[in-house]
């Protein structure tokens, strides 16, 4: 029993280091425009400071988005961004990774 307790014990330390956070509106602002190969991107710049909360603030200062995910938008305009991190657990890649789930025209 007592192996039992210390398996599941360990299981619960290792899964307890994998995190997820999640921001419904982080504002970003178009700085510039690239074309690389037949794909086009915008470059993004956070507005004010990284929401509370976030893993990894430092990763949501700059973003690179394709043009064809905020549709009509331009350099200068300002887009809100819903933006996921997750962390990894203990066992497998512990590095937080950010993804822009959704653009929109601010």
């Amino acid at each position: 029993m007592r192996k039992l307790a210390t398996v599941v014990l360990g299981c619960l330390l290792l899964t307890g280091c994998a995190a997820n956070w999640q921001a419904p509106e982080v504002r970003y602002k178009i700085v510039s425009q690239e074309k690389q190969s037949s794909s086009e991107f915008f470059n993004l710049e956070l507005v004010g400071d990284a929401p509370s909360g976030a893993l990894e603030p430092s990763q949501l200062k700059t973003k690179v988005l394709s043009t064809d995910r905020a549709e009509g938008a331009q350099v200068g305009d300002e887009l809100l961004c819903v933006i996921e991190q997750k962390k990894g657990s203990a066992i497998g890649d512990s590095n937080v990774n950010t993804r822009l789930l959704s653009c929109k025209k601010a």
